[in-house]
């Protein structure tokens, strides 16, 4: 006998935003105030959602409240909707309403102020108009941020291994130097890849903190030297970097053109590694729709190559 086709387990958007807020909150309490329900009136709306989705979302005891296997599934799988809607939405206000155009932009810590030019220096000029809101998280939020259309666009290294919400728009190649405040006594280009190494040991090394991409991938080249340094400080941003480093707080690695931002470049020395260390620099979008116009001309006005 022929089965009919079982319909979808039927959740609207105000029942995810309900169960969201119950994971956010980490209990019925706060998240009953949050929605302007009473506790009861919430923990049935949470009870009628499991039942109609045929899951528990929620693991309750007196005490605490945890998310189950499934509910985190749900979660995770759900998380870019409510950003969507509230993309379109605005879409909407700023094409249709005569709303200001918003561009939201995550960089990356591990970019250095001399990147910024290279992304905002025509924009002004390519439209006026569009308001810019722009932050730094970190790798993973930006990542996630930008998958979910929370963000716009995100600027970060590579990190090679890209979720499938996204897609990449540029790329850059960003090539890494050396410093020393002058007057170190340094020989430069290093006469050979051994006596490099007796320099860089003998160095106090300022280095990006050890879970950033920029780190693991100056941990890579170093253990490809032969080397092993251990950093007197981390630091998350290079021009910070630079600027110890020409006080004569210790030897640095730093993308090139981030000592272009630099004003007492006298300060410093730069040197070349024997052997070349390089990152690539990308620009990324959401994949689920259609890029809006004014942040397409936005991508092309980004100046990197």
């Amino acid at each position: 006998m022929k089965q009919e086709p079982q319909s979808e387990p039927e959740i609207d958007l105000y029942s995810l935003h309900l169960l969201r807020l119950v994971a956010k909150f980490r209990g019925f309490t706060a998240a009953s105030r949050a929605c302007g329900l009473s506790q009861s009136a919430l923990t049935r709306q949470v009870q009628a959602i499991e039942a109609r989705l045929g899951i528990k979302v929620f693991d309750r005891t007196t005490r605490t409240v945890t998310i189950t296997e499934p509910g985190a599934v749900l979660l995770r799988e759900t998380e870019a909707i409510p950003n969507i809607l509230s993309g379109a939405l605005r879409r909407i206000r700023e094409d249709y309403l005569g709303e200001q155009r918003e561009i939201r932009i995550g960089i990356s810590p591990d970019l250095a102020l001399a990147h910024i030019p290279g992304i905002f220096h025509t924009q002004r000029k390519l439209q006026p108009e569009a308001k810019f809101l722009v932050s730094q998280p970190d790798e993973v939020a930006l990542l996630r941020q930008v998958g979910s259309s929370r963000l716009d666009l995100g600027i970060l290294t590579d990190p090679q291994e890209l979720p499938g919400n996204v897609v990449v728009t540029h790329r850059m190649a960003d090539h890494f130097s050396i410093i020393t405040a002058s007057g170190e006594g340094v020989v430069a280009p290093f006469a050979s890849i051994s006596g490099f190494r007796a320099w860089a040991m003998s160095q106090s090394w300022l280095l990006p903190p050890g879970n950033s991409r920029s780190r693991r991938l100056i941990n890579d080249w170093v253990v490809g030297q032969g080397l092993e340094l251990l950093p007197l400080m981390e630091l998350e941003s290079f021009d910070l970097m630079i600027q110890l480093a020409s006080m004569g707080m210790g030897a640095a690695f730093i993308p090139r053109r981030s000592l272009s931002a630099f004003p007492r470049k006298r300060l410093v020395q730069m040197l070349h590694p024997p052997v070349a260390l390089t990152r690539q620099l990308i620009v990324i979008s959401p994949k689920h729709s259609k890029c809006p116009e004014h942040v397409a001309r936005f991508v092309e006005g980004i100046l990197f190559s």
